[in-house]
Formats: C-alpha cells, sequence, structure tokens
C-alpha cells in the first residue's frame, strides 16, 4: 500500500521543521526508500512572527499559512501538519484554505498525557503561546494541572528559543537547564516541550523527568494517518 502524502507547511523555524522530517522518517517502518512516506514540505521563514502577531499585533501569519496550504494541497498532500505550536493559533485560517484534513499537534500532544494518566505537568514554550491559552484549554479539559515558569524564566525560555533560531545552542543550552531545575523544583512530573525549537537543546537521559515532545508525537501522528 502507497502511504498518504504529508504536506507541511514549515520554516517556523527551518531547523524545527527537518527535526520533525527527520522524526518521520525514523518512525517510518521501511525496509527501502518506496516504503517511505511522501512529505511535500514549503519551509517558508518568511512567516511573519507568531509571538509579534499575537503579543504586539504585528502583521497576521494566518493568510500567509492559508496560502501555503493551498498549495500544498494542489501539489498532492493528502493531509496537512504544523510543525510549530505557537502557529495552532492561526490553524482555522489553514483549515479554511483546504478540503484535506490539518492535523492538530496540540491536541495530539494532550491526547497521549490524557493517555499515560498524567496529572501535573509544566508547559515550556513561547510566551505568546502561553499568553493564547493554547495548551491550557486542552489540558484542564483533560483535568491535568498545568506548571507554568515564573517570569524571570519564561525570559529564560524565549532567549532559550530565540538562540536556537540564530544557532547560538551553548547559550540555548545553558538557559533550558536552568528552567527545567525551576519547573522541577515547584513540582512538575512532566514537561512539555511547547516550542518545536526546544528539543533540539535537551538531552532527556540527563534527567528524570518525563518529556513530551509534541514534534515527536506528531511526526507520530503523521505516520499513523499516513498509513
Amino acid at each position: 500500500m502507497t502511504p498518504k502524502a504529508v504536506g507541511i507547511i514549515g520554516g517556523m523555524g527551518p531547523e524545527a521543521t527537518v527535526d520533525l522530517m527527520t522524526k518521520v522518517i525514523r518512525i517510518t517502518p521501511a525496509r527501502v526508500d518506496q516504503d517511505h512516506i511522501r512529505m511535500l514540505v514549503d519551509s517558508n521563514p518568511q512567516i511573519p512572527c507568531r509571538v509579534k502577531a499575537i503579543m504586539e499585533g504585528g502583521p497576521n501569519p494566518g493568510p500567509v499559512m492559508a496560502q501555503m496550504a493551498r498549495g500544498l494541497e494542489k501539489i498532492g498532500a493528502d493531509f496537512l501538519a504544523i510543525p510549530c505550536n505557537t502557529a495552532h493559533y492561526f490553524i482555522d485560517y489553514v483549515k479554511d484554505a483546504v478540503r484535506i484534513d490539518v492535523l492538530n499537534m496540540i491536541e495530539e500532544t494532550v491526547n497521549v498525557l490524557e493517555r499515560d494518566q498524567v496529572k501535573k505537568a509544566a508547559l515550556i514554550a513561547t510566551s505568546a503561546l502561553l499568553n493564547a491559552n493554547l495548551y491550557t484549554r486542552e489540558l484542564n479539559a483533560a483535568g491535568i494541572e498545568l506548571i507554568l515558569p515564573q517570569e524571570d524564566y519564561q525570559q529564560m525560555v524565549m532567549e532559550t528559543i530565540f538562540a536556537v533560531k540564530s544557532a547560538n545552542f551553548s547559550k540555548a543550552e545553558s538557559c533550558i537547564k536552568k528552567v527545567i531545575s525551576h519547573v522541577a523544583s515547584v513540582g512538575a512530573e512532566s514537561i512539555i516541550l511547547g516550542c518545536t525549537e526546544l528539543p533540539l537543546v535537551i538531552n532527556e537521559e540527563q534527567y528524570s523527568l518525563k518529556f513530551y515532545d509534541p514534534a515527536n508525537i506528531l511526526a507520530k501522528a503523521i505516520v499513523n494517518k499516513a498509513f
């Protein structure tokens, strides 16, 4: 059976897009090239900044994402995925633009936490995502207590994310270690890595906490849907 083709609305950021593709490849049950999933990728770093759009009233990325979605559908995508948590604030623009299904990374992630019977989780994400309550609504509905970093540590989260985007990985690793220690000290049992840049600078084996990587969860959802 030929698997369905996924269209990836990428570039938010480029490293995170490539990371998702790698995750999909590695978990696909393939023996030869032809067993793999066709990925149609529009990696467009010129999409307006999601953080500025939500926090500062900046240019709306929704119409650009919708245009990308239509293009991916036109060239043969059977369904779509968006490897950026904060961009899901604008997911309705994408859904309204196409006739094919659009996977929701946030819903997929919360479903996994609920299945694992997680009771208390910290969310490390952009300030814009926290402000938009994207995970908050879903976690509350699932009865999962949410822990957020205190203000100073939330600033470190943002420094981590932008350090990854600028390839300053040593700074990113230094900042995120402090954030993880902080949320663990206030009772977090699990951590949701609510920005797709974060898994790129975290070695999960260094910690006793359980990490939930939405990009990895999305990759599994892509493979499941493709087959």
